[in-house]
């Protein structure tokens, strides 16, 4: 399952809001790290620097778009996860430990083969669409569910390659993974969106500044 924090997080009250707190992230973070890796074998470490770099980077962005939630807040919320995932990727705040270079016991073959295939960028696609998941249930809007793409050990090894290349090719990867149209040209910027598009923003609903 790619969620396991889902409910963990959804006990956290205005999350929404605690989501652009760093101490919220720092600890959702770790506590799904905790939930991925339980039982696997596998082992992480959390660098908080790399980590506070990520998520100052994604409120920068955030804070920046944040008026287009207006519009489609469900979409606007899928994108502010694929941009924290895409930061995520960028500063890599997470190193696997491999059981076996501890002189540790292998990892057991019935490990999930997505998890085993590449377990920091599993760990943080987990953590955005759980989050994700968790602040559109608290708001009462359609949930982001599994397209099934991400069964596929394929679509990893595509995705790792791509955001190696540009970490923004993320957010394309997240579209992918809750069945939604991935805009490839510019993966990064909101308004290029089909759920936008097919509105025809104006240009003052796109660059409008959003107070508080």
């Amino acid at each position: 399952m790619l969620t396991p924090l889902k409910d963990e997080v959804q006990k956290v009250g205005d999350l929404a809001h605690e989501a652009r707190r760093f101490r919220t992230i720092l600890w959702s973070f770790e506590k799904n790290i905790d939930l991925l890796f339980k039982g696997t074998g596998l082992a992480a470490e959390v660098d908080h620097e790399a980590l506070a770099m990520a998520f100052s980077r994604w409120r920068q962005a955030f804070d920046q778009t944040k008026h287009l939630a207006d519009i489609n807040r469900q979409d606007f919320v899928i994108f502010a996860a694929g941009m924290m995932l895409k930061e995520l990727l960028a500063a890599r705040p997470i190193t696997a430990i491999v059981p076996s270079e501890l002189g540790l016991p292998a990892i057991p073959d019935k490990l999930d083969h997505r998890l085993k295939r590449w377990p920091e960028g599993y760990a943080y696609t987990s953590f955005c669409l759980s989050v994700a998941g968790a602040v559109l249930h608290e708001t009462g809007d359609l949930e982001p569910t599994e397209s099934g793409i991400a069964d596929d050990p394929r679509f990893w090894d595509s995705f790792r390659e791509n955001a190696a290349e540009n970490p923004a090719n993320a957010i394309a990867f997240f579209d992918m993974v809750v069945g939604l149209q991935p805009n490839w040209t510019a993966p990064d910027v909101p308004w290029m969106r089909k759920t936008f598009l097919d509105r025809k923003l104006s240009l003052e609903e796109v660059s409008r500044p959003k107070i508080g």
